[in-house]
């Protein structure tokens, strides 16, 4: 009897770790920002014997988010009229995938006024918009600002709302080759 304790405690600590080394995968490789100035800004980033581009121009006084891929253009969408903007690139060393975290905001006091998860799909050669802010639930209420971020291999969406520190609504995301698109766990509102 004593035997097979030991044998579940082992099994079930080595599940646990495996869940654990399944989740933490994601790091970021390059992180580049600057000021959306006169015509517009764009950072460049080397994946898989390819250039990504990512540009954030400025036309009749509105802000547009331009992606291509070897200087050629393959997205483009109206933003919010953001001047600071910040670009990382993310890394799931589990299965080889690189997205984009592009997040901006309107004054520079770090207001989250855009945050999006978007990156290259090999599989249909096109640009796509993996994680939006707005398609998530958010009990916090209209005040909470949406952030994507990696933090100790996680590649979580949370929402937070100063007032209500150090709680937050989070959503984690991992790749999923099966579906060739992220998949994510609701974490609820947790206390940090």
């Amino acid at each position: 009897m004593k035997f097979m304790r030991i044998c579940l405690l082992v099994c079930g600590l080595m599940l646990a770790f495996v869940g654990v080394t399944y989740a933490s995968s994601f790091s970021v490789s390059a992180d580049k920002y600057g000021k959306v100035e006169g015509n517009g800004i764009e950072f460049s980033f080397s994946e898989n014997n390819k250039t990504i581009q990512i540009a954030f121009l400025t036309k009749d006084n509105e802000r547009y988010l331009i992606a291509g891929k070897d200087g050629e253009p393959i997205y483009a969408a109206k933003i919010p009229n953001v001047k600071y903007v910040r670009v990382k690139q993310v890394y799931d060393t589990e299965t080889g995938k690189y997205a984009y975290i592009i997040s901006g905001s309107i004054n520079s006091m770090g207001d989250s006024d855009l945050s999006l998860l978007m990156g290259y799909d090999e599989q249909k050669e096109a640009w796509q918009l993996y994680v939006n802010p707005i398609n998530y639930y958010n009990p916090l209420g209209k005040y909470a600002e949406a952030n994507i971020y990696v933090e100790n291999g996680e590649l979580i969406l949370a929402y937070s709302v100063m007032s209500l520190h150090p709680k937050a609504q989070e959503y984690h995301f991992f790749w999923d080759e099966n579906s060739n698109w992220f998949g994510y766990k609701d974490y609820g509102i947790v206390q940090h």
